[in-house]
């Protein structure tokens, strides 16, 4: 073997280790390296977010502790669906303060097309004009949040001794029931 085939042979063996040494060591290397690079990103990223969550949270929290009279106010202006019966004295009450007949028909719960649930109302009142206006402006300005659906008006005759019968349907929005 002559001097002139003994370097190219070193030369071929050194670069095909050299490859194998690339192929093998350093890209694999490299390859965990973007690997790790790109979880370490990802998670600098989490970390950005959670502390972000949890000063939002920080930030709710204090404002419930400085609104909680408001926010409890609010809470009693839905009604509780399953026992509606202060609901029902309420309208009792107010028509015998505005001097009106008052039948209540039904309380239906109303859960489907509505963000929130709902009792749906349906009451038969008779007595003067004026009076089912003020009946009308008492239960407006009640604490219950309130949405009328429909009202009929008929006029009656005389000889009935009121002026008016009146079909009022009505929503009264409910707290979530508790399952």
């Amino acid at each position: 073997m002559t001097i002139s085939n003994k370097i190219k042979t070193s030369i071929i063996t050194f670069l095909i280790l050299s490859i194998c040494f690339i192929v093998f060591l350093i890209y694999p290397l490299f390859q965990e390296i973007k690997k790790n690079s790109k979880a370490i990103i990802t998670q600098k990223t989490a970390i950005t977010v959670l502390g972000a969550e949890i000063e939002n949270l920080n930030k709710f929290k204090l404002f419930i502790k400085g609104n909680k009279e408001k926010l409890e106010k609010t809470e009693e202006m839905f009604l509780d669906q399953e026992l509606p019966v202060d609901f029902i004295n309420f309208l009792e009450k107010i028509a015998g303060e505005s001097q009106i007949f008052l039948k209540v028909s039904y309380l239906t719960p109303k859960n489907d097309e509505d963000l929130w649930p709902a009792l749906l109302v349906q009451v038969n009142c008779s007595g003067s004009f004026s009076n089912f206006l003020r009946f009308l402006e008492k239960l407006k300005s009640s604490n219950y949040l309130i949405e009328i659906q429909t009202l009929n008006v008929t006029k009656l005759t005389d000889a009935e001794g009121s002026n008016i019968r009146a079909n009022l349907s009505f929503k009264v929005f409910t707290k979530e029931p508790t399952n």
